[in-house]
């Protein structure tokens, strides 16, 4: 009986210690992982990350996790010749644009790797003013891509390519390329549209025919910095700004209505395709006090990002499921239809990835040029 006793006693003592350091670790401060992602899908991601902290995740059984987004141009990780990320200062997990950003920030010396292929996807779309577009391509004669557009930029001015007088110059837009990766995306479709293949191999980005063929395109361009990091936001707001862009089609479906507010438009998937992509990459630290704990928290984040509940938010900020394309049942796509953007595109031929150094050297080109 006494031994019954001394059993049950102890019993009662080991639940308590246990429940008691689960409610100490519990109460210890959380595990912040930083999530840095591309603006393009920043209000998507906090909203996933949102939903996940609200579950108040743990790792190691007991340790709870905090995430936090924060807003990263993918040039940071990579552009220039420093690092913008170090051993002592980095985030936990990327979201990167395109795979083309993680495979230049490895070469570039940074300890990411890919945990999630693609996430998401936006294919570049070409777009603009009815009016404009229906000049440049001759009332449909001649494609909305870089041949017309080439040809339209060297004109310089709207008269001279068969316009109005008072239209003035030709104004273009795309993402500024050594910022943005949506202008990177755009310069090497241009690339390719220019050698007609996908493959930029050995010093196609640094040919002077090249350069010559696109210059009058990067000059058209009247202001990067009043085109900001959204061009179709500000043509919405202005249609003076610029009346042709490419961009990646996102932009365009979020700012759809206030474009047609100032006049119809034209949208047109360029041949030569540069789709970003996309993916989580982790960093890579198995030295770091954390690392276990690190690892198995961006798991769980990777698992949210690609659960069917994120994915299927995916259309209403714009975007494509990694693995489907939108259906007549997501808005944002369908308003656009009449328009020119196709729930399943085809998608052209895929520029592949050049060499950093390539297409570093393009983009130190275009600085000097804009």
């Amino acid at each position: 009986m006494r031994r019954g006793t001394i059993f049950i006693f102890l019993f009662i003592v080991l639940a308590a210690a246990i429940v008691g350091a689960s409610q100490f670790l519990r109460a210890q401060p959380p595990l912040e992982i930083t999530v840095a992602v591309d603006p393009l899908t920043q209000a998507w991601a906090q909203e996933a990350v949102d939903a996940l902290n609200a579950t108040q995740p743990t790792v190691s059984a007991t340790r709870r996790v905090l995430f936090k987004v924060t807003a990263t141009d993918d040039l940071d990780a990579w552009a220039g010749s420093g690092r913008a990320w170090t051993t002592s200062s980095h985030p936990d997990a990327w979201l990167a644009a395109s795979a083309l950003s993680v495979q230049y920030a490895q070469d570039n010396g940074v300890s990411v790797v890919t945990l999630t292929p693609s996430l998401a996807r936006t294919p570049l779309l070409w777009g603009g003013y009815a009016s404009r577009v229906n000049v440049a391509t001759q009332n449909g004669a001649q494609p909305l891509d870089w041949p017309t557009i080439q040809t339209l930029a060297k004109a310089e001015r709207w008269d001279a390519a068969g316009g109005q007088t008072d239209w003035g110059f030709v104004n273009l837009a795309f993402a500024q390329p050594n910022r943005k990766i949506g202008g990177v995306a755009a310069l090497l479709s241009g690339a390719a549209s220019f050698y007609q293949t996908p493959v930029l191999d050995g010093r196609a980005l640094s040919q002077s025919d090249f350069h010559d063929w696109l210059t009058p395109v990067v000059q058209s361009v009247p202001n990067f910095t009043t085109l900001g990091s959204d061009p179709a936001a500000a043509m919405a707001g202005s249609s003076s700004i610029a009346s042709i862009a490419l961009l990646p089609e996102a932009q365009w479906l979020l700012n759809l209505r206030g474009l047609l507010n100032n006049e119809d438009v034209r949208l047109n998937y360029p041949a030569y395709q540069f789709v970003l992509d996309f993916p989580l990459a982790v960093w890579q630290d198995s030295t770091a006090t954390d690392a276990v704990d690190v690892g198995e928290a961006v798991k769980l984040l990777a698992d949210a990002l690609a659960a069917p509940t994120a994915q299927g938010r995916l259309t209403a900020f714009g975007l494509r499921s990694a693995a489907a394309e939108p259906t007549n049942a997501d808005a944002l796509f369908t308003a656009a239809v009449p328009y020119g953007v196709l729930l399943t595109p085809d998608y052209g031929q895929i520029t592949q990835i050049p060499p950093r150094s390539d297409t570093q050297g393009l983009i130190q080109w275009f600085s000097s040029n804009q």
